[in-house]
């Protein structure tokens, strides 16, 4: 407490008389301060014992006395203190009447007690005070210290925190969740704060508020947000039935530094973390569960050993995935941006290394798609089927180079030849397209080398791909234009990001909602107490959860909002701020890389058809058609009927139309003919015009299917 009335009348050095306001001693004294002006009140700021000898002013009449008094009593002042035997052989007595009246405290100070002394004790336990309140707060520091090192965690610190204010603590999670109270009895409280939280989440950090609250008692709420980056990890609520004194305030802010350090480790650990939870997926996804299980030991639990999901989710617009992934690898390399012409560039231009957000934790590109493509199938090309696979620059240095996930350097795979030939052969036909594939297979075993170089040891088989060469060598256009590197994502006011016509904000807008589904998983796990494995790779971000957990849950909701947020999405691609997520069957701790493949496969189902989640279990379900629904299959389905329809338009027969018919009832002659309206024998006719023509045999079934498969495409 600091230094009262009360506690100056009470030290025999100074020799105060109370004169008037005896039952006012227990106001607080902020400063003791003489002033013989007539209205010193422009100079106080409320708290002062005012200490005067009434040189200027005539204290024996009664209505000065009254006037002066009240003005100082509607500035806040505490009490005054007026000097005997220096102008006046004693305290007026209009001057007592007028303090009487007012309730203001009036004391007298002998002619041997100097106003000095008074100012000087005045001061003296005002720092005694601020003394006491630093070594409380010291003392309540190392106990929260403790507590937050305990097994308790949080909730021990909570606890220590409420006893230090002598009120209640809570902490809300990302997500404005209630995860901790204390004590018991403040959880239905806590819950009504929980929209203000949510809100305070929402600002740039460090922020706080105090929230008054009609239902809520005699309590003050103040809530601190907890977390050293742009977004608050955390939210500190803390009641009282009063403002905090500085004592309180110490222990708060104490509390504050201790949740931020739990909750914002330092970046080495995060880099390392991050690394280490790379590695384990590369050895999971090369066959090495049992190396992956004996590197991760104990950081992940149980996750290792129970049925697990792998989660793939990219941005769901394949030119917006193509281009985040090359302008996260020219950031993190320093480099020129992929599609930007080779010339110096100055430094002060380049990008640099962003320090929060997605593009901080994404990381250099650690090309868990071409590890797992290349595992133990030549000629298997990471993410054929998929535009937004395109080549991703490698870092500078050697030719070949990537970075493993220990930092240094091992022989690459080819995957850079083969993306390259990727898009070297978009526009040659399917044979030339799948032979280019053929060929760049055959260096197959350099990249089983080099994820063996990843896990340590031989490379186990991997899941075949899936979709066929002239699909893919068609569906892979190379980037136009260029790409300038981005440094990182711009933060509008409502904590999303800011719309900007560069391409910063671009890339900021496309990786955003990567970095909401992020800390949604992290935040749910956290919050049900499992273990989830998150490794963002470039553009795209890789998760491992238990099977039927809230992990896998919140993707599923993340999913549904996004659903329901945009629209009637165009399939093949959409917006650049969505995102296309796959998801993998239940496997094993064996079969990682059989459901990495199923959820990039489910991921590309879910971009082609223009949702934005697709589990594998329904990859099979609905029609192929619309995942053939891009550009390139309508100009293959346009070039395959151009013929018959030029046919049909000079007048010679309706062709198209017949072999529509005859597809749909199978090849059966009279059914077709009852639906055109004509004879059988025409009908054979127009079927043999129409070999003829093509050049193809309808007695062949793949034929016939690509036939079918082009009058689909093309309505």
């Amino acid at each position: 407490m600091p230094p009262t009335l009360a506690t100056l009348v009470q030290n025999s050095a100074l020799r105060l008389s109370v004169l008037a306001g005896h039952d006012r001693l227990d106001a607080a004294v902020r400063w003791a301060h003489a002033s013989e002006l007539a209205d010193p009140t422009p100079y106080m700021d409320g708290g002062e014992l005012i200490l005067f000898t009434g040189l200027k002013l005539d204290a024996a009449d009664p209505e000065a006395m009254r006037a002066y008094v009240e003005k100082l009593v509607s500035k806040g002042v505490v009490g005054l203190g007026f000097a005997a035997g220096v102008n006046y052989e004693g305290v007026p007595q209009p001057l007592v009447d007028a303090c009487r009246e007012a309730d203001l405290p009036l004391l007298e100070v002998p002619r041997r007690t100097p106003f000095i002394a008074i100012s000087k004790a005045v001061s003296a336990d005002i720092a005694a005070e601020q003394y006491r309140a630093v070594t409380a707060g010291f003392d309540a520091q190392r106990e929260m210290t403790r507590a937050a090192l305990s097994r308790e965690g949080p909730s021990a610190l909570l606890a220590r925190l409420a006893s230090q204010v002598d009120g209640w603590a809570a902490l809300y999670d990302a997500s404005g969740s209630v995860v901790a109270t204390a004590p018991a009895w403040a959880v239905r409280r806590a819950a009504r704060f929980v929209g203000d939280a949510e809100r305070l989440r929402d600002r740039p950090t460090p922020a706080s508020a105090v929230v008054s609250e009609a239902d809520s008692g005699d309590d003050r709420v103040e809530l601190q947000s907890i977390g050293s980056g742009r977004r608050a990890k955390a939210v500190l609520a803390v009641g009282t039935a009063a403002p905090l004194g500085t004592a309180e305030r110490y222990a708060v802010n104490s509390a504050i530094a201790l949740l931020t350090l739990t909750m914002e480790r330092s970046r080495a650990l995060q880099e390392a973390e991050q690394r280490l939870g790379a590695a384990v997926l590369k050895m999971l996804l090369v066959g090495e569960g049992e190396h992956a299980r004996a590197v991760a030991g104990q950081l992940y639990g149980g996750l290792l050993d129970a049925p697990m999901r792998v989660i793939v989710a990219e941005p769901a617009s394949a030119a917006a995935a193509r281009f985040a992934q090359e302008s996260i690898a020219a950031v993190h390399t320093s480099a020129t941006p992929p599609s930007a012409p080779a010339v110096p560039t100055p430094s002060a231009a380049r990008p640099s290394p962003v320090s929060s957000g997605y593009l901080a934790r994404a990381g250099e590109p650690c090309g868990l798609t071409d590890l797992a493509a290349t595992a133990g199938t030549p000629g298997a090309v990471s993410g054929a089927a998929d535009p937004a696979r395109a080549a991703v620059p490698k870092p500078a240095g050697k030719p070949g180079a990537v970075k493993s996930a220990t930092g240094k350097s091992s022989v690459a795979s080819p995957a850079a030849a083969r993306a390259g030939a990727v898009e070297g052969v978009a526009s040659q036909p399917a044979a030339q397209s799948a032979k280019s594939q053929a060929a760049a297979g055959r260096d197959g075993s350099a990249s089983s080398s080099a994820s063996s170089a990843v896990s340590g040891t031989s490379s186990a088989p991997s899941v075949p791909a899936t979709v066929t060469a002239h699909v893919s060598a068609t569906t892979s256009p190379a980037t136009s234009g260029t790409a300038p590197a981005a440094s990182g994502v711009v933060v509008g006011a409502g904590g999303g990001p800011q719309a900007d016509a560069s391409d910063t904000g671009r890339l900021g807008r496309i990786v955003w909602p990567l970095e909401e589904l992020a800390d949604a998983v992290e935040t749910a796990a956290a919050r049900n107490g499992e273990a989830v494995l998150v490794v963002p790779d470039g553009a795209r971000l890789v998760v491992l959860a238990s099977d039927g957990g809230a992990a896998v849950a919140v993707c599923a909701e993340f999913a549904a909002t996004a659903d329901a947020a945009q629209p009637g999405r165009r399939p093949g691609g959409g917006g650049e701020e969505g995102l296309a997520i796959g998801v993998s069957a239940p496997v094993g701790l064996s079969a990682a890389a059989v459901a990495f493949k199923q959820a990039d496969q489910a991921l590309s189902v879910a971009r082609r058809r223009g949702v934005p989640l697709v589990e594998h279990e329904d990859v099979a379900a609905g029609s192929v058609l619309p995942l053939l629904a891009d550009d390139a299959v309508r100009a293959f389905a346009d070039g395959l009927l151009r013929s018959l329809r030029e046919h049909d338009a000079n007048g010679r027969g309706d062709l198209v139309a017949s072999l529509r018919a005859w597809l749909s009832r199978h090849g059966q002659w009279d059914a077709a003919a009852a639906e055109l309206g004509v004879h059988r024998h025409t009908l054979r006719y127009r079927m043999r015009r129409v070999e003829e023509i093509l050049g193809r045999s309808l007695d062949d079934p793949d034929v016939r299917m690509e036939l079918w498969l082009a009058l689909k495409a093309t309505g």
